[in-house]
């Protein structure tokens, strides 16, 4: 009940179901609220934050402006793990292509994966989701490695 209730104060619905998610929004309303929650913000990634999603209809906003809230919430100490549950092969995200076009012309330069441009970094690509719990606690763990290295 408390997040449902801070999502919706934030302004950003999240229901299962949406045809897309405005990732540039939850980006940076997250990225506002654990720089509010985190007092001084120590260097490297000193804050973790998980999205599971599909993985798709992440560009609404535009590619770069997804790559600039990405780079943002970075620059801010968060890292984000990005949760792809992708569960029917038929319609996999791994087979999912996209076109490049050239921004002068407008014109096809190519087709390529999805994935070779996804805009974070950090991924998984879950395809039974029973697996997730134990996907949460080898990131989280990976997570307290890197920071206790730093």
């Amino acid at each position: 009940q408390w997040y449902q209730r801070r999502v919706r104060s934030s302004g950003i619905n999240a229901e299962y179901g949406d045809e897309a998610t405005d990732v540039v929004s939850l980006l940076n309303v997250s990225r506002s609220h654990f720089l509010e929650t985190a007092g001084s913000n120590p260097r490297g990634a000193s804050q973790l934050m998980f999205i599971v999603s599909d993985g798709r209809g992440l560009f609404v906003r535009g590619v770069e402006a997804v790559k600039k809230a990405v780079k943002e919430i970075w620059d801010a100490g968060i890292l984000v793990v990005f949760l792809i549950i992708d569960n029917n092969p038929k319609d996999s995200i791994l087979d999912v292509r996209t076109p490049v076009f050239d921004p002068a012309t407008g014109k096809l330069l190519r087709i390529e994966s999805y994935m070779e441009t996804f805009p974070f970094p950090y991924y998984v690509v879950l395809r039974d989701p029973t697996e997730l719990p134990t996907t949460l606690a080898d990131a989280l763990r990976q997570w307290i490695e890197m920071i206790a290295s730093q």
